[in-house]
């Protein structure tokens, strides 16, 4: 059907969550939005994420997407009903997510062969209260490379430090990105990820997926599709080689321009040999069909014109995406 191989990704956890399950995963109470089921509930976490592996999901994603330190330090503690978890909870109930989507494969392997673990780390603005990954309005300590790159290093180290839950974790995937500075920075921590030669299981391939907001075809900081993709791309000093990239959490309305830009970027990057071959795309767009979500209320809301509806395996059989491995989300 599809001009490439296809893996499904899972579902969106978060939605999921609340319209099937009935979880509360609204950052305004809870900061680590559905990483709180970490905490709360691994239990219903597992049924999740089994429930998406039954379904044919070939990823399954980690629930750390916005699960940071910061986040666990402004979490209520259950233990005392204090304000704070101690750093080294914190990272246990971190490294607990990468055993529970593994799990996930584990409970339906006698209908099913087993499928792949994909570390989710957000995007700085994603662990912000309120959230800023979709406008890219950071801190004045986390805006340069090195700033954030020192940032995602910390957080990343806490899975790579235990070999043990390094191991069942198959490739990294760097989500919601809206910064070029921020996509530099990621590269350059998976590199220094690899360094590490006393182990070798440190190597893992990885993907950055950006997200598009607005009404025109740039990042929130304004970079041009052409600039995202030799950030994502181009050869760099000490900044390791993503084998995927992509775009994520925006409107299926803009993915047909989108990636034609994409395509056209990374074609124009093989043919100057500044690149040997084409990375694979990972697609996951805003599943809603329109609904723009209320910081405000908290709720989902539909716009009184909305025409987002078009379905993303139609999108992909239109554009006959010329990738050699494609990586989608049919939420």
């Amino acid at each position: 059907m599809y001009p490439v191989p296809i893996l499904s990704l899972d579902g969106g956890l978060g939605t999921t969550l609340k319209d099937q399950y009935h979880a509360e995963v609204d950052g305004a109470a809870r900061p680590l939005w559905s990483s709180h089921l970490l905490i709360s509930d691994p239990a219903k976490l597992i049924e999740v994420q089994t429930a998406f592996a039954d379904a044919g999901a070939d990823i399954i994603l980690t629930a750390t997407y916005q699960a940071s330190l910061e986040g666990f330090a402004h979490t209520v503690n259950p233990q005392d009903g204090g304000l704070g978890i101690p750093r080294a909870e914190a990272e246990a109930y971190m490294r607990s997510a990468v055993g529970i989507s593994r799990a996930s494969f584990k409970n339906v392997q006698a209908t099913r062969g087993g499928g792949s673990v994909a570390l989710s780390l957000g995007a700085y603005g994603a662990v912000m209260v309120p959230s800023q990954e979709y406008t890219g309005k950071y801190d004045e300590v986390h805006k340069s490379v090195e700033q954030l790159r020192d940032w995602h290093k910390e957080r990343l180290d806490i899975f790579t430090e235990k070999e043990e839950v390094w191991y069942d974790v198959d490739m990294v995937a760097f989500e919601t990105v809206p910064l070029l500075a921020e996509i530099e920075a990621v590269r350059q921590t998976m590199w220094m990820a690899q360094q590490d030669s006393a182990n070798c299981k440190k190597e893992k391939p990885f993907w950055i997926s950006c997200v598009f907001p607005g009404k025109d075809l740039c990042l929130p900081d304004g970079s041009s599709v052409d600039d995202v993709v030799r950030a994502m791309l181009a050869k760099r000093e000490n900044a390791a080689m993503p084998f995927a990239i992509g775009i994520n959490c925006t409107k299926i309305g803009k993915l047909a321009q989108l990636l034609r830009e994409f395509e056209v970027a990374v074609k124009r990057m093989v043919e100057s040999g500044e690149l040997n071959h084409s990375p694979a795309l990972v697609l996951y767009p805003d599943g809603t069909k329109g609904e723009v979500y209320n910081t405000t209320t908290h709720e989902w809301e539909i716009p009184e014109q909305s025409h987002d509806m078009v379905s993303l395996p139609t999108l992909i059989s239109e554009l006959c995406i010329k990738y050699p491995l494609g990586i989608f989300q049919f939420a």
